[in-house]
């Protein structure tokens, strides 16, 4: 069996599978309180299920973009689990649980993160695929998507552009804009064919994506040389 692991929100979740097939979820709006909520939840989890840490034979972890603390507090307890019972760690890009059930729907996906304030986390999927390194945080006002060919947007950031004046950013298809917008079956199927394909990450060396506001400066060119 299998653990996965999202605190990249506030909308945090944690599943079990086998061989990547959702077993059971647990999901949960959190107070920014995931240091506190997260363990007991998987203690919860692991006993509705009747299995221990010992049973399990891999866990996935949601790496980000997405809050900084709230990353790390599921981050540190997918590493420990990875190291303590010796068992593999796969880390999943955030932005590819949001994308993942959409892929096909249009050849530009924007995929919205919430990084709080008035801002989000854009990645770009072209054809459905982006790199890491082009995932950017942008403020509402510094966004501009008219230069996209029939983009279709989603994400749980999606919902806070809809709701304030910047909502006209959102000129194309989208989707439900009602959080919560990742579910485990979706971490647990890319989780498990990296898995699969002996794409495992060291517990030591793996870390979060976390993109920094220095970073803000540098979206305009990734974006406008798409």
């Amino acid at each position: 069996m299998e653990l996965c692991i999202d605190t990249s929100t506030r909308y945090a979740s944690i599943g079990c599978s086998d061989g990547g097939e959702l077993l059971q979820e647990l999901t949960w709006h959190s107070q920014r309180n995931h240091s506190v909520e997260l363990a007991p939840a998987v203690e919860t989890l692991l006993a509705r299920q009747k299995i221990s840490v010992k049973d399990l034979e891999a866990v996935f972890v949601a790496k980000g973009p997405g809050a900084f603390s709230a990353l790390r507090v599921g981050m540190s307890l997918a590493k420990s689990l990875s190291v303590g019972a010796e068992i593999p760690i796969v880390g999943v890009s955030t932005s590819d649980v949001e994308v993942q059930p959409y892929i096909g729907i249009s050849t530009n996906i924007i995929v919205l993160v919430p990084a709080g304030r008035e801002r989000a986390y854009v990645a770009r999927y072209v054809d459905g695929d982006i790199k890491e390194e082009d995932i950017v945080v942008r403020s509402y006002e510094e966004m501009n998507f008219d230069d996209i060919e029939d983009p279709f947007f989603c994400g749980e950031g999606l919902k806070g552009i809809l709701e304030s004046e910047y909502a006209p950013l959102v000129i194309g298809k989208h989707a439900r804009d009602v959080p919560p917008t990742r579910n485990s079956s979706v971490l647990m199927k890319l989780g498990y064919g990296k898995l699969e394909s002996g794409k495992i990450d060291d517990p030591m060396s793996l870390e979060p994506i976390y993109v920094r506001s220095a970073q803000i400066d540098s979206a305009d060119r990734s974006i406008k040389n798409k």
